[in-house]
Formats: C-alpha cells, structure tokens, sequence
C-alpha cells in the first residue's frame, strides 16, 4: 500500500519467515535488521524506492540473508 512495504510482509516474502506470526516475533526479538540497521518495531514500512538499483539486503538472526531487489 501506498508504494510501501511493510517489514512483516517482506521477510514473508523474502522466506525468511514461514508465516506472519514468526515474522512478527522475529522482529519483536531484535533479530531483524535492513542494510545493516536493526528494525526495532513491527510497525516499519519500507519504501519502494529502496529497492531500486542494487536493492536492500534484509537478515534475520546471524546467518540468514537475502538480497532483496524489484
């Protein structure tokens, strides 16, 4: 919606994340972060302009990466 994603959806997206419901506890752990910054609250969206050229690498927990791209 409005040219934006929220962070629930895109680890859903990204299969990082089975359901919603691990997404959101993921998330509500500490164990998500978006180029390297941690994504504090359920609530983030992130726009679609980000991901745009090389797009954004999105991690949950140490060693789960995905580079996410249009």
């Amino acid at each position: 919606t409005d040219d934006k994603i929220d962070i629930v959806t895109l680890l859903v997206k990204a299969e990082l994340a089975k359901t919603r419901n691990e997404g959101r506890r993921a998330v509500e752990q500490g164990g998500v972060a978006v180029d390297g910054d941690k994504i504090p609250d359920i609530s983030v969206t992130i726009p679609e302009e980000k991901f745009d050229g090389d797009g954004i690498v999105v991690r949950r927990g140490k060693k789960n990466f995905r580079k996410v791209s249009k």
